[in-house]
């Protein structure tokens, strides 16, 4: 009896554990659903409550094939500033589905108005709002269209600079594209076998954060043709705790369960 109360509160464990790093994390995102994209979003999770006072969520677009001459170099195509406060273990949904009953937002760009999030290679990003800046001058420093270039959706060096050295949480998911770009460090998951980037990540076990794509675990759902909801989408779990597909959670029992033989 013991030995399964301790298997239980083991796997409780597995499925609210929080983040080693960081108070806040990008927790799961949707996006590239098959059809008119209703149901994409990005879920931002707490382990121990914060303030979200100061920060945004930004994304930006990879695709530049490690071209700093790219026009979508350093570019940001979803800046969504946060306020308020998230409590212990608690959620929080941006996105733009109609289809998602939770507390959706909505994608805003940097220049107004909101977005989907885009297909092929971008990095997700929790920055701080005060080292966020555009080229918005000839003097920024910015080189993809040429010393007098002017873009306001795009990161200054200065900018990109900053948020590497203070970035509070980011992921990075690439397509096939040689030389694709990921942001301020952050760790990298994808391609998969069908050439694409990861349409749809969830950190397994929930919160866990340990810089590294092994936190992660991804699903092609563009390829799949499957729609949130849809019982192969698993990895789906908006506003909930994430859990570990049935396969990844056997194998986490059998490895308590050895774990407890060794203590008798």
């Amino acid at each position: 009896m013991k030995a399964a109360r301790f298997l239980l509160a083991a796997l409780a464990i597995v499925c609210f554990v929080g983040s080693a790093n960081a108070t806040v994390v990008i927790n799961e995102y949707w996006a590239d659903d098959a059809g008119g994209d209703t149901n994409e979003y990005i879920e931002l999770f707490s382990p121990d409550g914060m303030s979200l006072d100061g920060l945004s969520l930004i994304v930006v677009d990879g695709d530049t094939a490690g071209n700093p001459g790219s026009s979508n170099f350093n570019r940001v195509t979803i800046q969504h500033d946060l306020s308020g406060s998230l409590g212990a273990g608690a959620f929080l949904l941006i996105g733009n589905g109609a289809d998602i009953t939770e507390d959706i937002t909505g994608f805003d760009t940097p220049g107004g108005g909101t977005t989907s999030l885009q297909n092929g290679s971008q990095t997700y990003a929790l920055v701080n709002t005060a080292d966020i800046a555009y080229c918005v001058d000839a003097a920024a420093g910015c080189t993809s269209g040429g010393p007098d270039h002017v873009d306001a959706d795009e990161l200054t060096p200065a900018s990109v600079a900053a948020i590497t050295a203070a970035l509070v949480d980011g992921i990075g998911t690439v397509d096939n594209t040689a030389g694709d770009d990921v942001y301020f460090g952050s760790p990298t998951i994808g391609p998969n076998g069908a050439g694409f980037n990861w349409d749809t990540a969830s950190r397994v076990p929930n919160g866990v954060d340990t810089d590294t794509a092994g936190d992660w675990l991804t699903q092609d759902n563009f390829g799949d043709a499957i729609e949130l909801g849809d019982a192969n989408d698993a990895l789906a779990t908006p506003g909930a705790v994430n859990v570990p597909e049935p396969g990844t959670l056997a194998l986490l029992s059998l490895g308590l369960v050895g774990l407890i033989r060794r203590r008798r």
